[in-house]
Formats: structure tokens, C-alpha cells, sequence
């Protein structure tokens, strides 16, 4: 009888963890287009962007190591927070 209660808890986890991806992604839509047009606005080229994100993805880096160096990648601070304005 436990076995049965332990894997029904384990479906509902998984229906539960599938639902809230789907509304996290609804909620936080972030098309390519947008993020085109938003690194248009800020004059950055695509390998630009795929560096920043692969400095604030690095976890070897102290935040403040991230933070001076985004400040040094021009408009590096501006995207940011315009692909967190869309996100949030």
C-alpha cells in the first residue's frame, strides 16, 4: 500500500513541477524577436550578448568580479536590465 502512495506523490510532483514550468514560461515570454530588437536598441551584436550571458552563467566568478566586468562591456548593464524588465 505504501508503494502505491509513494509513486501517485511522485506523478503528482511531476504533473505539478510540468504545470509550473508552463506557467513560468508563460509569465516570463521572452521571444527572439524582442531580444533582437532589444540588442538593436543598445547597438550589440549577438556574440556580444552570448558573452555577457556566458559571464553571468560563469560560476567560478565572485558577483563582484561579474559586476566590473559587465560594467566594461559597453551597454552590458543596460541589456541586462532591459532583458530583465521584459522577464519580470
Amino acid at each position: 500500500m505504501e508503494n502505491k502512495w509513494k509513486k501517485r506523490a511522485a506523478l503528482a510532483q511531476k504533473e505539478t513541477d510540468a504545470e509550473l514550468v508552463q506557467e513560468i514560461r508563460s509569465l516570463s515570454g521572452f521571444n527572439p524577436p524582442e531580444l533582437t530588437k532589444l540588442l538593436a536598441e543598445h547597438d550589440m551584436s549577438n556574440k556580444e550578448f552570448d558573452q555577457l550571458i556566458k559571464l553571468v552563467k560563469d560560476h567560478t566568478k565572485s558577483n563582484n568580479d561579474k559586476a566590473k566586468a559587465i560594467g566594461n562591456i559597453q551597454n552590458g548593464v543596460e541589456i541586462l536590465i532591459g532583458v530583465l524588465g521584459k522577464l519580470i
